[in-house]
């Protein structure tokens, strides 16, 4: 997986890029469906369409991020506000793009402030093979932790150079 940090105004910018073994069909279900969702990344409810709100779950329930699709073009990618609850909005952009059998996939998130966005999405995007491999597989939940753990000190220091 590639990634980068830049600065932004205000926070900083992540960009991921990575290419899954499927088509761009099955990985935008795979990032857009709730039920999907739910099995390598968290529990949402919502609607990923244009206008469409969805909220992000904890594990006990509650509402941790919620926010807007403000573009939509299935199956080629999203744009929707990102709203951590207490915290100023973001603003994150998903393209998905053809790579022969493959699919790559450019996520982009604006305005981060927190340092743990760049380790989370790492490791949510290294879940993303398992879930595609097997969709009906539960999400292994001390696995992305332990993943975490791993790459929050690299991105500590990433992010403190770019500014954060």
């Amino acid at each position: 997986m590639t990634g980068e940090i830049l600065p932004d105004e205000p926070g900083l910018l992540l960009e991921f890029h990575e290419v899954y073994d499927t088509d761009p069909d099955d990985l935008w279900q795979a990032i857009t469906t709730p039920a999907r969702l739910a099995r390598w990344m968290a529990s949402y409810r919502g609607e990923f369409r244009l206008g469409g709100r969805w909220q992000a779950l904890d594990t006990d329930g509650a509402v941790y991020c919620d926010g807007e699709v403000t573009s939509c073009d299935r199956p080629h990618g999203f744009t929707t506000t990102w709203t951590v609850v207490g915290e100023q909005p973001t603003l994150l952009t998903v393209v998905l793009e053809p790579d022969g059998a493959r699919t790559r996939l450019h996520l982009r998130h604006e305005h981060v402030t927190r340092p743990e966005y760049g380790p989370g999405w790492h490791a949510y995007l290294e879940a993303l093979p398992r879930h595609l491999a097997e969709p009906d597989a539960e999400r292994d939940r001390e696995a992305w932790a332990r993943r975490v753990a791993e790459l929050a000190p690299g991105y500590a220091e990433r992010l403190a150079a770019a500014g954060g």
